[in-house]
């Protein structure tokens, strides 16, 4: 998936589009599940809460890389528990930048 499809947002912070969103939860979902995979005797995890500290932060790098986007820093605000959770949060974050940047 290319970055640019996955930056893709919509025109206001509130009013995000579900297929951004939807692709962003499979992005973060597929990822957590490769870091987790890469690391023994790590089980696949079904949400954020299955993650121990070390792999999330390897996921947020992860999708940090893939994005071409800063999350790691901007995560103070993040309070959510599911993969969708965290793709939500990151396309409002794309969304910000978008608005910020012009």
């Amino acid at each position: 998936m290319a970055n640019d499809e996955l930056a893709q947002k919509s025109n206001t912070y509130e009013n995000l589009d579900p297929q951004v969103v939807d692709k962003l939860e499979e992005t973060v979902r597929e990822t957590a599940i490769k870091i987790c995979a890469e690391q023994p005797d790590v089980p696949e995890p079904a949400n954020l809460a299955d993650l121990d500290s070390f792999s999330m932060v390897q996921v947020l790098l992860e999708l940090e890389n893939i994005l071409d986007r800063k999350i790691l820093e901007r995560l103070e605000e993040f309070e959510g528990k599911s993969f969708r959770d965290l793709a939500e949060f990151i396309a409002r974050l794309l969304a910000e930048d978008e608005v910020a940047n012009g």
